[in-house]
Formats: structure tokens, C-alpha cells, sequence
């Protein structure tokens, strides 16, 4: 059923840091090249959750700061990821009440070519730059972030849930 069918309460602030902490914790985690390839961008797909699903309190402020954080911290290009986030980030606020009417597949579809396109960014920004081609491996995470994207909605929609359920039956 699409979460505009559903009554949800309310998510605190707290909770929209610490999943956002998560996601930062994931992604600076040193796997290895064929595990990172693999991995879906988890502060994208958290960040791109809150924007369709918080449009008021997470937007592309926090796509700037977000992307700016794992520049600092991964050693890249200083920027790439920022100006990757807010781009996407853009095109899922410009689009978060009809996403948002969608069942999580279909908005699977939509959310994988935007974690391609976030992929592309950050590729065109390296290579600008001058660094070496990493290989066309590095796309297969946007595939499977796509695959990922109804499970982490519904894991960060339960929190919302059991809640609600706990209000009704007392």
C-alpha cells in the first residue's frame, strides 16, 4: 500500500539524525573495492527517504552538508558529492507528492536512475579533475540501491508505525 494511504506519525528530528548517522557510519566503513561497487550509496538513499518523505525538514541544505561531510572524510574531490546530492536531492523534492502516491516499486524505478545519475556526477566531477577511469563497475550500486529502496522504506516507516500502534491500543 503507498504511504499516502497510510496514517503515519510524526518523526522526530532525532530520529532523522541518527539514521542519517547510520548512513554516514556505512559508507565510511573501508570496505573493499568489490564490496563498495556493490553497496548502494546509503546517505543518498537515506537522504533522498527523508527529502519525498520530509520535505519541509530535510532538503538540499542537507544534501550540501551531507555531501560535504564525505568529501572531508573520504579524501575526494572536495565538492563532488555535494554538488551530486543537491542535484538529485532536487529532483526528488520537485517530485516528492507524486512519488509519494506510488507504491515503493514503482518508486524503486524512479529512485534507481537517480543513484545512477548521482554515480555519473561524482564520475564526470573525478574526471574533470583528472583522475583515472574507475571502471564501469562503480554503477552497479545504483542498480542495486534500486533493490534496496522498499526495504529501507518500510525498515524506516516501522518506527512510524509501531508507535501508532501502541497509541491505539492503549
Amino acid at each position: 500500500m503507498p504511504v499516502s494511504r497510510q496514517l503515519l506519525k510524526p518523526v522526530s528530528l532525532g530520529f532523522i539524525l541518527f539514521t542519517i548517522v547510520v548512513a554516514l557510519t556505512t559508507a565510511l566503513i573501508p570496505w573493499g573495492p568489490t564490496v563498495r561497487a556493490i553497496l548502494p550509496d546509503a546517505v543518498a538513499l537515506v537522504l533522498f527517504y527523508w527529502c519525498m518523505y520530509q520535505s519541509r525538514r530535510v532538503g538540499i541544505g542537507w544534501a550540501f552538508w551531507l555531501g560535504i561531510v564525505l568529501d572531508i572524510a573520504d579524501g575526494n574531490v572536495f565538492g563532488q558529492h555535494g554538488i551530486a546530492y543537491c542535484l538529485t536531492a532536487w529532483f526528488v523534492l520537485a517530485r516528492h507528492r507524486q512519488l509519494g502516491m506510488f507504491p515503493l516499486w514503482q518508486q524503486a524505478l524512479y529512485i534507481g536512475p537517480l543513484l545512477f545519475a548521482n554515480q555519473l556526477i561524482m564520475l564526470v566531477v573525478r574526471m574533470l579533475t583528472g583522475s583515472a577511469f574507475p571502471g564501469w563497475f562503480i554503477f552497479i550500486g545504483a542498480l542495486t540501491g534500486a533493490v534496496c529502496w522498499p526495504l529501507l522504506s518500510q525498515l524506516l516507516q516501522m518506527q512510524q508505525r509501531t508507535e501508532k500502534r501502541a497509541e491505539i491500543q492503549s
